[in-house]
């Protein structure tokens, strides 16, 4: 780690009691970076001063480290597979009083969570029996979560939903459109650190036991021992018929654990060895 990096570990440290060694170094310099116009420094030097002398910039420097930015439907060709073929199959071999476990891990403002909802919602009405799913959604930033809570996206940040799930699932006040109940009661919000030690998996969720979990576009911005860990918690709380979706740029940190085989490549879509049937 560079020195001066190492030291905007300690004063992170110190100031809020927040280990932000955990990030990967390219990562963590580029956020310090893009504070040096906020801090009106030219370099990262002078950037360690000033947080020295300014516990606020602190927060907003730890406030940056939460990556928030996501789309509906963000990777087309991943959501492909989940429309077509696996929620369909999970769906279906669902006993009719069971319940489809969903986790999204690190869903940000909640266009993940809400997109895999559409699908759920758009293939149950292909269906003649009860269909019982619930999506837990975490994330580490209560900003995020507090958005994702309430539903409401801007025109630009709808544009990859097809008109009529806009029409079935959201309702439009002036330019914002707000997810509707039909989707809210069946996606839960909260918060969680996937590196807390502490649980194995969302408090919500009891035991886990997931047939889908996504965790997509987060794992790089972590050190590859920190990668490890979050990959081998994720495979622990999914059912053994379960599948694990990550974001493209991740497929390598996956793939590292052979327990796991892709199921649909090029999309980085995994199953368990052990759940081969």
């Amino acid at each position: 780690m560079h020195d001066k990096l190492g030291e905007i570990v300690q004063i992170a440290a110190s100031a809020y009691g927040s280990d932000i060694s955990k990030y990967d170094d390219m990562f963590l310099k580029q956020v310090a970076e893009k504070r040096f116009a906020c801090a009106n420094v030219t370099n990262i030097s002078e950037y360690v001063q000033y947080l020295s002398n300014n516990p606020d910039e602190v927060g907003a420097l730890l406030r940056s480290l939460h990556i928030t930015h996501t789309d509906f439907f963000r990777n087309p060709l991943t959501f492909a597979h989940l429309e077509q073929w696996i929620l369909p199959s999970l769906l279906e071999g669902k006993p009719e009083a069971s319940e489809l476990r969903i986790w999204s891990a690190g869903c940000s403002s909640g266009q993940e969570p809400y997109s895999i909802a559409m699908l759920v919602e758009n293939i149950h009405t292909r269906k003649s029996r009860p269909l019982r799913y619930r999506i837990i959604a975490t994330d580490i930033s209560g900003s995020a979560l507090l958005q994702a809570t309430k539903g409401e996206y801007r025109e630009d940040e709808i544009q990859r939903i097809r008109v009529k799930d806009l029409k079935d699932f959201f309702i439009k006040t002036g330019d914002t459109y707000t997810v509707s109940d039909r989707l809210k009661q069946h996606v839960g919000f909260s918060t969680y650190d996937l590196l807390d030690n502490r649980y194995s998996c969302p408090q919500e969720s009891i035991f886990g036991n997931f047939d889908l979990v996504v965790c997509s576009n987060m794992l790089f911005y972590y050190k590859p021992n920190h990668q490890q860990y979050i990959v081998r918690k994720l495979i622990d709380s999914m059912d053994k018929f379960g599948y694990l979706i990550t974001g493209e740029a991740e497929r390598q940190v996956v793939e590292n654990f052979t327990e796991l085989y892709q199921v649909a490549p090029p999309s980085p879509i995994y199953k368990q060895r052990r759940g081969v049937r």
